[in-house]
């Protein structure tokens, strides 16, 4: 049998589960079916049995897999459906899904906009801008990773508020409650633009997933109070593993 490293310098296990993945993804294993047990698994990859349970290991971690004691190891089934429209909401996506959602902050900063962000947001570039990034999960599995610009002239309270709730819900950080707090009501989805790419280094850290698996990035722009003004600008990737996007009117 191979050892658990690899020529290339790849973990073994690590290629093994790399390999489960693409096969659910491409329907050779589908959801819900039954994996073949570990001896199977390690002839076909050439390695012990211990390797194979290291890589379905991973995977049932990331909730790909789920392990039912006495009788195997099964596909889940259940891929989130995320739909985007007008009031697209996290929280609300992931309670329709029967999932827990929580977000959390990765950073917190003020900075200069960058030019594409002054743009969508009807600001002069080098203009002051709050950045939040957030960390989303769904049942303690992380999908999704979004990186939050606001105007901090137009709303001068928004970075205090998010700030106050990273301290009183860490789990729980809320953009509409945030902006609620500074006189935006309301706010609504004026554009969303997909595309589908590979995740940096950071971002395959953050999501725990593999570099080679794809995210699917969303760019969008928020308007909200009396003169429907752009209060958001984000970009935001989320695991194309995990779920599916539904656009609805």
């Amino acid at each position: 049998m191979a050892s658990e490293t690899s020529q290339a310098g790849v973990s073994l296990w690590r290629r093994i589960s790399e390999s489960l993945l693409e096969d659910i993804r491409t329907g050779v294993l589908k959801n819900g079916e039954q994996l073949p047990a570990d001896v199977a698994i390690a002839q076909r990859f050439g390695v012990n049995r211990h390797t194979v349970r290291r890589a379905v290991g991973h995977l049932q971690s990331e909730g790909i897999l789920r392990v039912e004691h006495g009788r195997g190891t099964f596909v889940v089934s259940d891929v989130l459906e995320y739909r985007l429209g007008e009031t697209t909401r996290f929280t609300a996506n992931l309670l329709q899904n029967h999932r827990a959602p929580n977000r959390s902050v990765v950073e917190l900063k003020d900075l200069p906009a960058p030019a594409a962000v002054a743009q969508s947001l009807d600001m002069e570039s080098g203009d002051a801008c709050v950045l939040l990034t957030v960390l989303g999960q769904a049942d303690g599995v992380p999908i999704s990773l979004g990186h939050n610009y606001f105007p901090a002239a137009r709303l001068p309270k928004l970075h205090e508020a998010f700030r106050q709730q990273s301290v009183d819900r860490p789990q729980e950080i809320s953009i509409t409650q945030a902006l609620r707090s500074v006189g935006i009501d309301t706010y609504r989805r004026r554009q969303t633009r997909l595309a589908a790419r590979l995740p940096t280094l950071e971002e395959a850290r953050l999501l725990r997933m593999a570099r080679t698996q794809p995210i699917i990035e969303t760019e969008s722009v928020d308007v909200g109070g009396e003169r429907n003004v752009p209060v958001t600008y984000a970009r935001t990737c989320f695991r194309a593993d995990r779920l599916q996007f539904v656009v609805s009117d």
